[in-house]
């Protein structure tokens, strides 16, 4: 609650003051009492209260000199002066050195005390969500740890430090909700707005968390109710637990994520690296080959579910992949709103092989002139699927059940090309995406683009492109 200090010299005015109001069930509390100037300075300095009632007439210091001496020492302290009629020049004074108002004590009553109070908590609740506003950097570094990325680097340091300050004594629950691609409301999550003092929220990853700040006291359940999504909680935190209570918070949502109760974690060294399964995935990709894509995506998905990763790290090795097919199919990177409208293990699979194949069957169509002759495309086809492998112009002729001279005619009419400089086509694009995108040698990629050597390749590439697979490479910032 919002701390009161009564300072008045006469004892039984500061007892009608105390009784006057019933400061709990308004968000206040009488800390403390003083019955002169210099005790009240003392207390001031001791425990900062948000509000300070003082008479202005007492004896040794006087309520202007107490509010002159609490504004050099930097305490803000809302001050509600009360004077006699007698005194209206010391009450004018006090207004000009920052009093907030002053009362005549000959018609104190609770009304008029409640509505100064009223007014101040509106002055300390916009203050409260000013200084909130200076948080969100320290969100973003905590975040940042937790997800494992590094912390971010952020310019006002100090501006969080010095927010920070007015959060360190007041009680934090986290919400977290796994929503999707629309930021969740604090309704949506359950929260009863009123019953706090402010409520933030910070989305990221398909998951918005509520930092919801009261004053300490004991736990108050009906503040939230459990939504419908997927949610987690952790009560009675603080700016000290930031990060050890968002990440149980965020844990939480993992039983709800695989569709179970979250279990404990398999060792995960006794399963197959997932680096191997994502070599294999690419080596996948690079065939075009859908139906394998997908055999190794769910094995990868399988093992993150055996193994208990976090619903976090299941959506990060999701964008790495599909980071990674884009870069080899040419595209720009996933926008991560399909991944971050998963809200499940399952979907996100789908949506994961779903980008797969539609890259896959662009490419296939990318670079390539079907003909209206059903030989030669299916010819075409077999190319785009093979490419890696030693193919002959007997062999493609085979495949159509036609002579090796007339499918190199017809082709030629079809395509303007002979079959195997198209395919040598086919290959130095799939060898400018790798060049491009992937950080293996020219030897290497010579190999898994079907050349039987590099010096061949090299020569190819120079020859189609007009500049070595160097040139390529370095001209492009690679």
């Amino acid at each position: 609650m919002w701390t009161v200090l009564l300072v008045e010299d006469e004892g039984y005015v500061r007892e009608a003051i105390r009784e006057t109001v019933d400061w709990e069930r308004h968000g206040f509390c009488v800390a403390g009492e003083a019955g002169n100037g210099r005790e009240a300075l003392a207390a001031i300095l001791e425990f900062r209260p948000d509000v300070v009632i003082a008479d202005i007439v007492m004896p040794g210091m006087d309520g202007i000199e107490l509010l002159k001496e609490t504004r050099k020492a930097g305490i803000r302290s809302r001050f509600i002066m009360l004077t006699a009629m007698s005194h209206f020049d010391y009450a004018r004074d006090a207004l000009q050195y920052g009093a907030f108002n002053y009362l005549l004590k000959l018609s104190l009553n609770d009304d008029v005390l409640l509505e100064n109070l009223a007014r101040i908590k509106g002055e300390l609740l916009e203050e409260l969500r000013d200084a909130g506003e200076a948080l969100y950097p320290l969100y973003h570094r905590t975040w940042s740890g937790i997800r494992g990325t590094g912390a971010l680097v952020h310019e006002d340091q100090a501006g969080t430090a010095a927010a920070a300050e007015k959060f360190r004594s007041l009680r934090l629950d986290i919400i977290a909700v796994l929503n999707g691609a629309v930021p969740a409301a604090a309704d949506q999550a359950g929260i009863r707005t009123e019953a706090y003092l402010l409520v933030q929220s910070f989305y990221e990853g398909g998951q918005t968390t509520f930092f919801c700040w009261s004053f300490q006291k004991k736990a108050d359940h009906a503040r939230w109710n459990k939504p419908n999504c997927p949610a987690g909680l952790a009560a009675g935190s603080s700016l000290a637990r930031l990060s050890q209570d968002w990440r149980s918070a965020l844990n939480q949502l993992n039983g709800d994520w695989y569709g179970r109760e979250a279990s404990p974690m398999k060792d995960r060294h006794e399963l197959p690296p997932v680096a191997e399964l994502e070599a294999e995935l690419i080596r996948c990709f690079e065939e075009r080959n859908e139906t394998k894509c997908a055999e190794v995506a769910t094995r990868i998905w399988d093992i993150m579910e055996y193994s208990s990763f976090s619903h976090m790290e299941v959506k990060m090795l999701a964008s790495h992949l599909l980071h990674m097919v884009a870069m080899l199919a040419g595209r720009k990177s996933e926008d991560h709103e399909g991944i971050n409208s998963a809200i499940s293990h399952e979907s996100l699979l789908a949506h994961v092989l779903q980008t797969i194949r539609e890259h896959i069957r662009q490419l296939k169509k990318e670079h390539v002139s079907f003909t209206d002759h059903p030989e030669v495309n299916r010819v075409i086809q077999y190319m785009l699927e093979h490419y890696k492998e030693n193919i002959r112009v007997a062999d493609l002729a085979k495949l159509v059940a036609i002579n090796v001279d007339y499918l190199s005619t017809v082709f030629g009419k079809k395509t303007g090309l002979t079959p195997i400089a198209y395919l040598q086509n086919i290959r130095i694009e799939q060898a400018k995406r790798l060049l491009l995108h992937a950080k293996l040698s020219v030897e290497e990629i010579a190999f898994q683009t079907g050349f039987a050597d590099d010096a061949y390749f090299i020569k190819v590439f120079k020859r189609l492109v007009g500049q070595t697979p160097s040139s390529f490479r370095r001209e492009n910032n690679i």
